[in-house]
């Protein structure tokens, strides 16, 4: 790979890919499933997440110059390694599909209502496109604002509902059980599984290496304490019986904020906010499916890559949303759990096989 990024625009990255969904649509879904101890189900999740990002990137440093998808063909013969790498094609293009979602569904529910869904889609495909153009290390470098806008958006959400938060609404804890909560984090997975893929393929565009386990275990930490203190006020400020009743729970939550009498709502600010932090997602979906297929294929030419992506993210991110109940179906099920199994499946499969071959030098 010529591009490169720094540790710290990985850093950055990490909590701009798992934030904008989970705080809203995760939320909800995660809601509609275990009720209020959705934080606490969330919380496992992250858990979870946090061990097989460190594994993976772990996994990662004994390869330094290869993607999950070369040290793939390297551990597990060019056959299979090269499946792998249609498997992450794919999924990483109805990852794609679900991140542009998020966006275009809130325009579209909240502001833009008279707008085709169709049109939405056509604009947002064309604006990630030109960014996966542009470079992935170009659209990383705005990690650092999304991120700074992620932490104003839940800042003023704090603020401003703070006064109507109310700890009754919390109880009681663990409703349905330990066993319940910790089978409900799977939801979280639908999130979770593109930072652990995201690693996988941008670890080789790293311009110094060295302690990214330490890094990216602050940076999963991070977007862990962002993202649970969402659910957790949510549920606090409205109740798990009112949050059922959405499927964009964030955007409910902050109608309930009030900064002043001039500022009662503040729908529009929230998206301006997280704008940002939503098309870096976008972008780095885009770009690690055209640089799984472009590695599968051999194919030189990137243009190519992206324009044939540009119209199949297109469609599927039509087809995908243009019924909000079917997507909000299609996050329950099937989706969450075919990411569950990808993302713990794949990791360990090839933290095995390494060690069987004597590729992780401390267990050698």
């Amino acid at each position: 790979m010529k591009a490169k990024i720094s540790r710290l625009q990985l850093f950055l990255l990490i909590p701009n890919i798992l934030f904008g969904k989970a705080i809203g649509i995760t939320a909800g879904v995660m809601v509609r499933k275990i009720g209020g101890d959705t934080w606490i189900s969330m919380i496992f999740g992250f858990f979870i997440g946090t061990i097989l990002i460190c594994l993976l990137t772990y996994l990662s440093s004994k390869f330094p110059e290869k993607t999950i998808i070369g040290y793939s063909e390297e551990l597990l013969g060019s056959g299979l390694g090269k499946l792998i790498g249609v498997i992450l094609a794919i999924f990483f293009v109805i990852a794609y599909g679900t991140s542009a979602n998020v966006l275009i569904l809130h325009v579209k529910e909240y502001f833009l209502v008279e707008t085709p869904f169709i049109v939405l889609c056509f604009v947002y495909t064309l604006l990630c496109m030109y960014g996966v153009y542009l470079g992935i290390e170009v659209v990383v470098r705005f990690s650092l604002l999304g991120l700074i806008m992620l932490l104003g958006i839940t800042l003023t959400m704090v603020t401003g509902t703070f006064n109507d938060f109310n700890f009754i609404k919390l109880q009681p804890l663990m409703d349905k059980g330990f066993i319940a909560d910790m089978e409900s984090s799977v939801y979280l997975f639908s999130d979770l599984a593109m930072a652990v893929f995201v690693v996988g393929i941008l670890y080789p565009m790293l311009n110094k290496k060295e302690k990214m386990g330490r890094i990216l275990f602050g940076s999963i930490l991070l977007s862990t304490v962002m993202i649970v203190i969402w659910p957790f006020f949510e549920t606090g400020v409205m109740g798990e019986s009112l949050m059922k009743e959405y499927v964009i729970v964030c955007m409910e939550q902050i109608r309930c904020a009030q900064f002043t009498r001039y500022l009662p709502r503040y729908e529009l600010l929230m998206v301006s906010f997280f704008t940002f932090s939503i098309f870096v997602q976008s972008v780095a979906m885009f770009y690690c499916a055209s640089h799984s297929i472009k590695q599968v294929l051999g194919i030189k030419k990137d243009k190519y890559i992206i324009i044939c992506l540009s119209v199949i993210g297109f469609l599927v991110t039509f087809f995908m949303g243009f019924d909000i109940n079917n997507f909000a179906s299609f996050l329950t099920f099937p989706w969450p759990q075919i990411c569950a199994i990808l993302s713990i499946g794949i990791p360990m499969l090839l933290i095995v096989v390494a060690l069987i071959k004597g590729k992780l030098i401390p267990f050698h």
